[in-house]
């Protein structure tokens, strides 16, 4: 345990200048899983799973935050004793994204934001998502993201919506604008 809290120690003491400061972009994206199986006493068993891919583009405004666009791709896959389901969504989501630590940090956590929306209307669905994580910079452009993503769907019928946990990993290249 010892030698766990002191490379974390030294990990996040390292300094590199990663370029999360205002006017240089943000380009990368990610993916990211979730998969649920219920067993309910009496009811119908079933299993779900979710794959997301995500690629990005953003702009830091202000130094260590950064406003952008995703695109997301959403494969869902239903199975129960009753049948199976699958079904695909293209959606645009404008984002907000925070780094806490300063640019010469090599670890360096970050929380963001988003509105997905539907590229095909489908039953008027609003979906916000949640991201939290650590971006861990090889060097001054480029990082390695470990994240969770709560993604919370409801649509205009009061009975229909989810939440959603996934479990995701992703690469972001910053660029120095010149």
């Amino acid at each position: 345990m010892k030698k766990i809290i002191s490379l974390l120690l030294l990990v996040t003491s390292l300094s590199l200048n990663a370029q999360i400061t205002k006017n240089n972009w943000l380009v990368g994206g990610g993916i990211s899983f979730s998969y649920s199986k219920s067993k309910p006493e009496g009811a119908v068993d079933s299993e779900a799973f979710n794959i997301n891919l995500s690629p990005d583009i953003g702009y830091f405004i202000w130094d260590k935050f950064a406003f952008g666009s995703r695109l997301d791709f959403d494969l869902n896959h239903y199975k129960s004793d009753n049948g199976n389901s699958n079904f695909k969504r293209l959606l645009v989501s404008p984002f907000l994204r925070f780094y806490f630590l300063d640019e010469e940090k090599m670890v360096n956590p970050f929380i963001e934001g988003s509105y997905r929306f539907s590229l095909i209307n489908e039953n008027n669905s609003q979906e916000f998502s949640a991201k939290g994580g650590i971006a861990i910079f090889l060097n001054n452009s480029v990082a390695y993201e470990i994240f969770l993503n709560y993604l919370n769907s409801t649509t205009q019928n009061q009975y229909i919506g989810s939440h959603t946990l996934l479990l995701g990993i992703g690469i972001q290249v910053h660029l120095k604008k010149n």
